[in-house]
């Protein structure tokens, strides 16, 4: 165990209360201070999040609350194995989840090929399926509560929205007038998709995969909520790893979609429509100076 950095997060005293009270007695722990908005400790069955502060405690109960309940559906998330709130560990309440198999695809994004990328999209919209396929009406009404985030990015598939990006696109791209309808009528299979449970923030840090690039797991649920599909497919939550391969969007948004569409039944619209469909967001928010699908 690196002393040094768990000390960082707990002080020696705090380090002993913390075994003793979550039972993990003198074996291995490690650090993690990657996470945007928690630590973690990683022991050999589980891993322990702790909020960065205190305005990142609600976030950390809502995955408590997420994590529950979508134990036993078929969902490759991590399991919730506990929560405490002992101000002689943390001054905030901190969770343990199971520690799933793999490693972040984040990790190796950089160095991976198309083939690699290719692979891990497809594998990631048939994991997506997973949880677009829960009954809505099956969940607590707590989980079924949309973030801003969320919502923030259902505006863009509205008709109002639509017609303006389109009417933007079509502009920058020296295309007459009516091009933007017929892409406003190429759009309108996507637009009215019913809402899902959506995770909110899917990117390579959050996609756990095996050695042969298989998807193992996902990570972070606290943006989850009801929201439009294609919010899983945004490719914005990404960092600039993936946009190394953006003269190929086609071609892993084919992969990633046709993958969640078999897994779907094989009755969505094609996956040419969701290309389109964030092709002229991204156009339009170039055009207006600004990025439509923050």
């Amino acid at each position: 165990m690196d002393n040094d950095r768990i000390h960082a997060l707990l002080i020696e005293p705090q380090e002993e209360c913390f075994r003793r009270l979550c039972g993990v007695g003198t074996g291995p722990l490690t650090v993690s201070f990657e996470g945007y908005h928690r630590h973690a400790i990683l022991a050999e069955d589980r891993v322990f999040f702790f909020p960065r502060d205190a305005s990142r405690v609600a976030g950390l109960r809502r995955e408590a609350v997420i994590l529950q309940a979508l134990a036993g559906r078929g969902v490759p998330a991590p399991l919730l194995q506990g929560h405490w709130h002992d101000s002689s560990v943390s001054p905030y309440p901190f969770i343990a989840v199971s520690r799933l198999p793999g490693h972040t695809w984040g990790s190796q994004e950089a160095t991976g090929t198309l083939a690699q990328v290719t692979s891990v999209l497809a594998g990631l919209g048939q994991a997506i399926a997973s949880w677009h396929q829960l009954d809505l009406r099956t969940l607590p009404r707590s989980v079924r509560r949309t973030s801003e985030h969320v919502t923030d990015f259902g505006r863009t598939v509205e008709r109002t929205f639509l017609q303006e990006a389109s009417r933007v696109a079509a502009q920058q791209l020296g295309f007459p007038a009516r091009q933007a309808m017929l892409w406003l009528r190429a759009l309108e299979p996507v637009a009215v998709m019913d809402p899902v449970f959506v995770h909110g923030d899917i990117h390579a840090g959050q996609i756990l995969v095996d050695d042969a690039l298989a998807v193992q797991g996902i990570l972070d649920w606290e943006t989850a909520g009801v929201g439009h599909p294609l919010k899983d497919f945004d490719f914005g939550e990404w960092g600039g790893g993936l946009f190394a391969w953006e003269l190929h969007f086609d071609v892993l948004r084919q992969a990633m979609w046709e993958t969640y569409n078999q897994a779907r039944g094989g009755r969505l619209p094609s996956w040419r429509a969701l290309h389109l469909f964030f092709c002229l967001v991204t156009i339009g928010a170039l055009g207006q100076g600004g990025d439509l699908t923050a």
